[in-house]
């Protein structure tokens, strides 16, 4: 069985793994194979998965329901004791005001295809599948007829991102891989999809918490993107797990017995 082949005794593996290995095979190792790890979630994730669930509504129904994101924001903060919670929930709520006028205004005459859809396809050459969730597909009229298909990411953050994080290899092959098995999913030519994050923006000024990071997918970043999906599974296979110490300033594990 596949699971028995694969040494994180899983049939797939996801976008996040493929980060993780990409940034340090030896952290991968740790919590993919040995199943270690004590992250449970901050403010932050919490936060962005409330404000996530407030979209994916919207996407699928045209309506906007903050109070999604503050109810949720709400419970998680009272359960886990953090402070400044209507700061937080009038956050979520100046974004998400916002996003209905920023899709408007960005794919005009767009029409909800889905959120939150899955991916569970063959990866070429290998016996696993490729896992992931698009947080939004959008279908917006194009020419001649035809119509493109938008795949968006929604990032939560304090003020955007740099140009250098915008830039960044490994974080823009999330949606160009999401592009690759969502076209062949579909049978819909990769010609037709766009992808890009929708950066939502906490401490942004109003008008400006909402912003479109377009991702080209071109012939080269694609087969780039493949690649590295293939040497992490090669790799991971033959029990190759280098250690990146570029990589230690933000990793739960630095200075542990799991990592010295």
């Amino acid at each position: 069985m596949i699971q028995n082949i694969f040494p994180t005794r899983k049939g797939h593996v996801s976008f996040s793994e493929v980060k993780n290995w990409s940034e340090c095979p030896w952290r991968h190792k740790l919590l993919y194979i040995e199943k270690k790890g004590t992250f449970e979630g901050n403010v932050h994730t919490f936060f962005g998965t409330a404000v996530h669930e407030s979209c994916e509504s919207f996407i699928k129904t045209k309506k906007m329901k903050p109070e999604i994101a503050v109810n949720m924001i709400r419970k998680e903060w009272k359960e886990n004791g953090f402070d400044d919670v209507e700061s937080w929930c009038e956050s979520a709520e100046r974004i998400l005001s916002e996003v209905p006028s920023f899709l408007d205004e960005t794919f005009p005459g767009w029409e909800p295809y889905d959120a939150e859809e899955q991916l569970f396809e063959s990866i070429d050459n290998h016996d696993l599948k490729f896992k992931g969730f698009i947080d939004a597909i959008l279908k917006v009229p194009g020419k001649n007829g035809k119509f493109l298909y938008w795949i968006l990411d929604w990032k939560t953050t304090s003020w955007g991102w740099s140009p250098f994080k915008k830039r960044d290899f490994i974080v823009s092959s999330q949606p160009r891989l999401y592009k690759v098995f969502w076209s062949k999913k579909h049978n819909i030519p990769e010609s037709q999809v766009r992808t890009g994050f929708v950066l939502l923006k906490r401490s942004a000024k109003d008008g400006k918490r909402c912003e479109l990071v377009t991702v080209s997918v071109g012939p080269k970043s694609r087969t780039k993107s493949l690649k590295i999906v293939d040497n992490m599974i090669k790799s991971v296979k033959k029990g190759v797990f280098l250690k990146n110490r570029l990589s230690c300033k933000y990793c739960e594990f630095k200075d542990t017995s799991d990592c010295t």
